[in-house]
């Protein structure tokens, strides 16, 4: 039984592709009273990850073809709640994001959220603060802010890679019909607004030494573009005009 919320479950959900030099660091870092099971979803990693994984006292999950990182979180969402979860918090295995602060979010546990955000930017500046890379912290930043604006979801951050997600947030959204790749983060918020579910933000911190996996600049150049096309589909279904496969 996790030592935060008694009468809820929680798995912790480790994201994996490629990340064996960091394994027994990140593993070293997580609080284990914090989570019920630790599952480990190695996302067909080339370098032996899921072998270094199983030294550990996580539940290794090895896919059999590469499912990108919005794949390999649906399949993760759905093995975690199948099991019983009421809550999997998304982990990634590079160690960017800390593992352990989802003892910040014990209130909106308690109070079911359905969907928790990790941000960056409340109340700090993670250019200053953290180390984030200029050019990430401008985009990221105007883009939040076009998204605050143009869809009324009051949150300081759209991109992120720490999230808390509840059972009823994966029954209550088509989740599955989401994007295998990074577009998946910022799916689900656009889900979360549109099926009018609880969901709210902590502040987390991040690190950009090291060993470390993010998108990249080209893949984030389409990533931006892919968000302008949801927020066009957002607005579509919101006025009943078209109802797209994520919003129906």
């Amino acid at each position: 039984m996790n030592q935060l919320v008694a009468n809820k479950k929680i798995y912790a959900v480790i994201i994996c592709y490629n990340a064996a030099p960091v394994l027994a660091k990140t593993y070293e870092r997580i609080d284990k009273g914090l989570f019920d099971k630790m599952y480990f979803f190695d996302d067909n990693s080339t370098d032996g990850s899921a072998e270094i994984a199983e030294k550990f006292d996580w539940i290794v999950i090895k896919n059999e073809k590469n499912l990108g990182h919005g794949g390999n979180l649906k399949k993760a969402l759905q093995t975690a709640f199948n099991d019983g979860a009421d809550y999997a918090v998304e982990i990634h295995a590079d160690g960017q994001y800390p593992p352990n602060e989802i003892v910040k979010a014990k209130e909106k546990l308690i109070n079911n959220y359905d969907l928790i955000i990790g941000s960056r930017f409340q109340n700090k500046n993670p250019y200053l603060k953290d180390g984030m890379p200029f050019i990430r912290y401008i985009t990221n930043r105007l883009t939040s802010s076009m998204t605050n604006f143009l869809c009324g979801i009051k949150l300081t951050e759209f991109h992120t890679g720490y999230k808390i997600f509840s059972k009823n947030f994966c029954e209550k959204t088509p989740y599955q019909k989401n994007s295998n790749n990074y577009l998946f983060s910022f799916e689900i918020l656009l889900q979360a607004e549109f099926f009018k579910l609880k969901y709210g933000e902590i502040s987390i911190s991040s690190s950009y030494e090291g060993y470390r996996q993010s998108c990249g600049y080209f893949d984030g150049f389409i990533y931006l573009l892919g968000n302008f096309k949801l927020i066009m589909l957002f607005f579509l279904a919101k006025l009943n005009i078209f109802k797209y496969k994520l919003f129906k």
